[in-house]
């Protein structure tokens, strides 16, 4: 750590109280921005954003360079599914949370269904089972009426689900619905491997745009909703698994290179410690949280990128026991470390939310590469 950085340590969390313009609470309006934000929507555009003509839009994806009989197959389903019918049976299970992170996925995985046109609405027990139990004003209860969206595809023959979430743990509340979703989209779809991914934060200055960070182990950091809760630091360990297609995956990230910041090295997947990279967790926050030069939020130390949600699953990993399927948590930096000198810590969540605007999509090619490589090996 750096001589200028300030560690929070044990007392973070009470220098983080609401109403201070910098904790948790000052943060909530970032998360909600991010996770709907669209690209191809202007509605959804906050006054910070850059133009519709600066930000660089999906059809400008360079296509994958699959190796043969690997490419992945979308496999629609006759007749459509009703959206109060349970998920449909699948070996793999890929789930991912925000707009652009669907768009994206469904460009890799589900080529010529759109996430947001063609993938099938899902909706059961939605009214019966989670809008009691959802924050009024939510975005499932308030905009999309519904727990989330999928399409099956195919890899190299394997049966894969693909799935947006519209529950959030940071904007649903208290009850943490999302918990009860994961628990009955793994009964109905009985996979082997369930993987999370999208993007996140990159904690430390080695994590740069479009890195990949396949989770060691997933833990809690929460300050906010859940500070109190029995499980907010808790630590879950990711299943151990083959990963001889990364070298591919790696090499099929080139393709769209061009569309990311100029670097001095190409996106790489860590997963392993290594230097500048000592730790290769994934950090669950309760709240938009984000590296920065000075360290405000106390992430540095505990990962290499922070998110909202992922810890969710390897709770519901380990109240299954032993018939859990295996689990991964893949995520991207799509922001990298901020630099936050001369700025507040709001200006410098700005800051990171015009870089995701920018670059979320871009940055999300290389971790559904590595969601595919994933499937092929396991």
């Amino acid at each position: 750590m750096s001589k200028n950085r300030k560690p929070m340590g044990r007392n973070r969390a009470a220098s983080l109280r609401p109403g201070a313009g910098s904790g948790p609470d000052s943060m909530r309006d970032w998360a909600r921005h991010i996770i709907e934000f669209d690209s191809e929507k202007p509605s959804t555009y906050g006054p910070h954003t850059l133009p519709l003509a600066d930000i660089m839009r999906a059809p400008a994806r360079t296509p994958i360079p699959w190796p043969a009989g690997k490419e992945p197959v979308p496999a629609g389903l006759i007749p459509q599914p009703d959206p109060a019918s349970p998920l449909p049976h699948a070996d793999y299970l890929v789930v991912t949370w925000t707009v652009e992170e669907a768009r994206c996925l469904a460009d890799i995985l589900t080529p010529g269904f759109p996430s947001k046109s063609a993938w099938y609405h899902y909706q059961h027990n939605f009214e019966s089972d989670y809008v009691p139990i959802i924050r009024r004003g939510a975005p499932s209860v308030y905009d999309s009426h519904r727990l989330g969206s999928y399409f099956p595809t195919s890899i190299a023959g394997k049966s894969v689900l693909c799935v947006k979430s519209e529950l959030h743990m940071s904007q649903d509340g208290p009850k943490l619905p999302i918990e009860n979703l994961w628990h009955q989209m793994i009964d109905e779809v009985r996979p082997k491997l369930v993987i999370t991914t999208g993007t996140a934060g990159g904690i430390g200055s080695a994590l740069e745009l479009g890195d990949v960070v396949i989770g060691r182990n997933v833990r809690f950091d929460c300050l906010s909703k859940f500070k109190n809760s029995p499980f907010c630091k808790s630590s879950y360990r990711c299943s151990r698994l083959s990963t001889d297609s990364l070298a591919v995956a790696e090499q099929l990230f080139t393709a769209n290179i061009s569309h990311l910041p100029a670097s001095a090295r190409p996106p790489r997947i860590f997963r392993t410690a290594v230097a500048g990279v000592k730790v290769p967790d994934v950090v669950t926050t309760d709240f938009f949280a984000f590296d920065e030069t000075t360290n405000h939020f106390g992430l540095e130390g505990l990962g290499a990128a922070v998110e909202m949600g992922d810890a969710v699953l390897g709770k519901v990993i380990q109240d299954i026991g032993a018939g859990a399927p295996k689990w991964a948590a893949v995520r991207n930096a799509s922001d990298p470390q901020i630099d936050s000198t001369g700025l507040t810590i709001r200006e410098a969540a700005q800051k990171a939310a015009l870089i995701y605007e920018r670059f979320g999509y871009w940055t999300t090619i290389p971790s559904a590469l590595v969601c595919w490589a994933l499937i092929v090996d396991n």
